[in-house]
């Protein structure tokens, strides 16, 4: 059997549910913490708890030492468990110890046997906070409020807008502390995209934002959209959590129930088409790595 015919298959058993819901924990109180957390460097937080530590030891006297040991304590004993393999290593939990690849499902649930079969927009959303304040400066109490009101709108005009996931990342690299924050979301193509540009709930934030941003210039903002064609998108995933572009759910109907299923894309690339980069882009047989006899997927 050639391996353009083999046909790929979903790793993962379908839910009932969206495999991957938006996080909630940018919103309210939580994204307060988030962005507090980061708005102050690690100098400062050794700062505050030696200054805490020392009034407490001014008030309780050498009590105020057992929290902090016991804590300490708690955290090292619990870390050699999980090195020595006493206990189970949580940090592995999700872990998909294989190697993969996303390739989509159509409405029934079968997902073909040719790579890169759907087209993909990238869309990335970056922010910044350039205020002392940080996550308390002015502004940043409304960004808070807006969150949820977009985050229920993506989430209940998933097909609509042809949302398919999100994922956020922290920029550390250029500075110690309030760094930038970045979303990248995937959707079907740009036009679901532009319609969730165009949606009440992005509006009321765009209406704000040409309002105040001559008042704010503390607060940046930037966005880049990518259009992926057919064959020009690839994933690889190797013992890892179901992030990124496979965390997109897509929902089919079940021929014997009729219910309304979620499937991963997630399916196996130590195989067939999907071994190799340009096979992963249907530009190859994936034979083009068969002389190195290297692979260590083979016998997954």
């Amino acid at each position: 059997m050639s391996r353009r015919s083999e046909e790929f298959r979903s790793l993962l058993t379908p839910t009932e549910e969206p495999g991957q819901p938006l996080p909630k924990n940018t919103t309210g109180f939580n994204f307060l913490i988030q962005y507090g957390r980061d708005s102050v460097n690690v100098t400062t937080w050794l700062g505050l708890a030696a200054l805490v530590q020392s009034v407490l030891l001014l008030t309780f006297g050498r009590l105020a030492l057992i929290p902090p040991a016991v804590l300490l304590g708690i955290r090292i004993t619990d870390t050699f468990m999980m090195v020595y393999g006493l206990k189970r290593n949580r940090y592995m939990d999700g872990v998909i110890q294989r190697k993969t690849a996303t390739a989509f499902p159509d409405g029934v649930g079968n997902y073909g046997n040719k790579p890169a079969d759907s087209e993909v927009c990238v869309f990335l959303l970056g922010t910044r906070c350039n205020h002392p304040l940080g996550a308390l400066a002015p502004g940043m109490s409304d960004i808070r409020a807006f969150f949820p009101k977009m985050t229920a709108d993506l989430e209940e005009h998933r097909e609509e807008y042809g949302f398919l996931t999100t994922i956020n990342w922290l920029n550390a690299d250029q500075r110690q502390a309030a760094s930038e924050i970045m979303n990248v979301c995937y959707f079907k193509n740009a036009d679901g995209l532009h319609e969730f540009a165009h949606s009440s709930a992005h509006r009321e934030v765009w209406n704000w934002w040409n309002k105040h941003t001559k008042h704010m210039p503390h607060i940046s903002i930037w966005h880049e959209t990518y259009q992926v064609p057919k064959g020009s998108c690839k994933t690889i995933y190797i013992n890892s959590h179901i992030s990124g572009l496979n965390g997109a759910s897509r929902p089919y109907t079940d021929e014997m129930t009729g219910k309304v299923l979620y499937n991963y894309p997630i399916v196996d690339a130590s195989k067939g088409l999907l071994k190799t980069s340009a096979g992963r882009m249907s530009r190859s047989n994936a034979s083009e790595h068969d002389a190195y006899g290297d692979d260590p997927y083979q016998n997954q």
